[in-house]
C-alpha cells in the first residue's frame, strides 16, 4: 500500500516531467491505483465514469478549468 509521501514524490515527478516537455505514461492500473488512493471512494468513481467515456475525457481536458490547471502545474508554459 502506498503512503501520502510515495503519492506526492509521485505527483512531482510527473509535474517536473511535464515542465520538461517529457510525454507520461501510465498502464490503466496505475490510473486505478493513484485515483483510489488519492480520491474518496465517490470522487475515484466519479473520475473513473468520465474517464471511461473518450467524449466526455476530450471536453474535460478542452475545458477552460483544466487548461488554466495544467497553465499552474507547467509554471505559465503554454504548449497550444
Amino acid at each position: 500500500m502506498s503512503n501520502s509521501n510515495d503519492n506526492k514524490m509521485n505527483m512531482n515527478e510527473i509535474i517536473k516531467k511535464l515542465k520538461q516537455g517529457e510525454n507520461i505514461t501510465a498502464s490503466e492500473n496505475e490510473v486505478n491505483d493513484f485515483i483510489n488512493t488519492n480520491l474518496s471512494e465517490g470522487q475515484a468513481d466519479a473520475v473513473k465514469n468520465i474517464l471511461s467515456d473518450e467524449k466526455r475525457t476530450r471536453a474535460l481536458l478542452n475545458s477552460d478549468a483544466a487548461k488554466e490547471l495544467f497553465r499552474k502545474l507547467l509554471g505559465g508554459k503554454q504548449n497550444g
